[in-house]
């Protein structure tokens, strides 16, 4: 007989959290970030997004802690999450959410989290992706979906070879979404800016970086906390929508999932159910074009548009000069193929 999780004591956790916000000085920054997303009702029609017009605003002060001493001791039942459990209910983050994921079982302990203040591809990583075989690979897909696509390409004016080689280098049309527990992974970069995570990773990257100092490596810190932090109510909310265990969601290092490889909140933005089955599913191969699509679309992309703006709206898909220069080749190659 399977094991259900073991569950907190609601009285227990109050208190975890009444000492959690004793324990931490709190400041209010001017900034404001979403900290839930609402998704509408099943999809109704092939053109109906999860999110889009029926996405209600939801706007929040974005707090800070500060603490000079750890928050995580052998008293708390969140195992080093400690500090990040602040921040999400700070945010709007339920009590009991919170709890459901922090206080599983299932859920690993926090751990060391490194980071470097400025990250860059290289075009290497990218270069097993410019062959032959993946030229075939996208035009094969889009051969079998040709029709499908025809439609995108009337409704969202996207081009289908760009759609193709995303899916492609995403996840090799499916094959490759990730096995990795989305939750923990946006938990993890979520919390690199814990005080001590961020002391830590300065006294490791200084020796190698003289001239680094704590406060760049704060600001890098900040910036994936604003990106990956909404992310998690945002999976939570797609967990509740679809009765979906959010600690089953399985995807990539970075918490991204299905064939796209999207974070929770652009699945609730641009998500789509081409199939009209009344659900979306990111490794559903009709959603997941249209949904590709429809974030392509959302930012502007035609095909007519110059080099230059085409790239920047690839950049919101992916910040690395690499991957942009990669999709581009790819889409090229592809549509040589389709002709």
């Amino acid at each position: 007989m399977e094991k259900k999780p073991t569950k907190l004591p609601v009285l227990s956790f109050l208190f975890c959290l009444l000492w959690l916000f004793s324990s931490v000085s709190v400041a209010v920054a001017d900034p404001k970030i979403p900290s839930k997303n609402t998704i509408s009702s099943p999809a109704t029609s092939k053109r109906t997004t999860i999110s889009g017009e029926n996405k209600k605003d939801v706007s929040e002060t974005r707090v800070l802690i500060r603490s000079t001493t750890p928050i995580a001791t052998s008293n708390s039942p969140f195992r080093g999450w400690d500090w990040l459990v602040t921040q999400l209910l700070a945010h709007g983050t339920s009590p009991r959410d919170v709890e459901m994921i922090y206080g599983d079982p299932r859920f690993p302990s926090f751990t060391f989290v490194p980071f470097s203040p400025n990250p860059k591809e290289a075009h290497s990583i990218y270069s097993g992706f410019l062959r032959s075989p993946t030229y075939t690979l996208g035009a094969t897909f889009a051969r079998q979906y040709a029709g499908e696509l025809d439609r995108m390409e009337r409704s969202l004016k996207v081009p289908r070879e760009v759609v193709v080689a995303i899916l492609v280098i995403e996840s090799q049309l499916g094959k490759n979404t990730g096995d990795h527990m989305v939750l923990y992974r946006l938990s993890r970069i979520a919390t690199v800016g814990e005080p001590k995570n961020v002391e830590r990773n300065f006294r490791r990257l200084k020796p190698e970086m003289p001239s680094l100092t704590l406060e760049t490596l704060e600001k890098r810190a900040k910036y994936l906390q604003d990106v990956f932090l909404p992310e998690i109510p945002a999976l939570i909310e797609i967990g509740k929508r679809n009765k979906i265990d959010p600690l089953n969601v399985r995807g990539s290092i970075a918490g991204a999932f299905g064939m796209p490889q999207f974070l929770p909140s652009a699945f609730l933005k641009f998500g789509i159910d081409g199939d009209r089955n009344g659900y979306v599913s990111l490794f559903n191969d009709i959603d997941a074009i249209w949904s590709t699509g429809n974030y392509l679309a959302s930012y502007g992309y035609r095909a007519e548009m110059s080099l230059e703006q085409r790239r920047a709206i690839i950049w919101k898909y992916n910040k690395s000069d690499a991957y942009i220069d990669t999709v581009l080749a790819v889409a090229t190659e592809i549509r040589k193929e389709l002709r």
